[in-house]
């Protein structure tokens, strides 16, 4: 079975408890567990992962296939490969289609698939007041990129992937506003500034 993925570009990469790959035509592949050329990202080592996969920003799906075991294989223009076998205890992989249908590995492997008629996307965040006391829930890096918190705001700015581990999760202390810009100061004592 192929993913209708052939020719759609990664728009925006994704990171929260899982790494996501976002393509043009708004389509997501989502990952527990996936490996780039042979060298497998998990929980463990999730932002080395992020740190690798920025890399496709701009790059073109060649072929997106899934095998009888349920394992799942993205090749790109650039000749990357990004695979995800299944997992004995969770979810290895979520596709949502540009219109709503969405295909997962379940544990263990079996593949599912459900149409769009019955699948809504939830709505996108859009920048809003950051509020003290909300937790950074999703980095994202690439077009429209930025951090999205806990409370549903976004702070739409480049994502530092050097200090990527010091911010996802962590809690805001402080938010101040001053001319036009915004300072937020998170609980790992980064400072983010737009």
């Amino acid at each position: 079975m192929e993913l209708n993925l052939r020719s759609r570009h990664v728009r925006r990469i994704h990171l929260d408890f899982d790494l996501s790959l976002e393509f043009d035509d708004g389509s997501t592949v989502a990952f527990s567990e996936f490996s780039v050329d042979g060298v497998v990202y998990d929980e463990d080592n999730q932002f080395e992962g992020l740190r690798r996969v920025v890399e496709l920003s701009g790059a073109a799906c060649t072929s997106a296939e899934i095998s009888n075991d349920g394992g799942l294989l993205i090749e790109f223009d650039d000749g990357t490969s990004v695979s995800a076998a299944p997992r004995a205890e969770v979810e290895s992989w979520e596709f949502t289609g540009a219109d709503g249908a969405l295909v997962v590995c379940l544990a263990g492997g079996e593949v599912e698939t459900n149409d769009a008629t019955s699948h809504s996307s939830p709505p996108s965040p859009v920048p809003g007041a950051i509020a003290e006391g909300s937790t950074v829930v999703r980095l994202t890096v690439g077009r429209g990129g930025g951090i999205e918190f806990s409370n549903g705001s976004v702070l739409p700015i480049e994502v530092p992937l050097h200090d990527a581990y010091l911010i996802l999760r962590e809690t805001v202390v402080s938010v101040v506003r001053s001319d036009g810009a915004v300072q937020v100061k998170l609980s790992s004592g980064l400072r983010l500034q737009r």
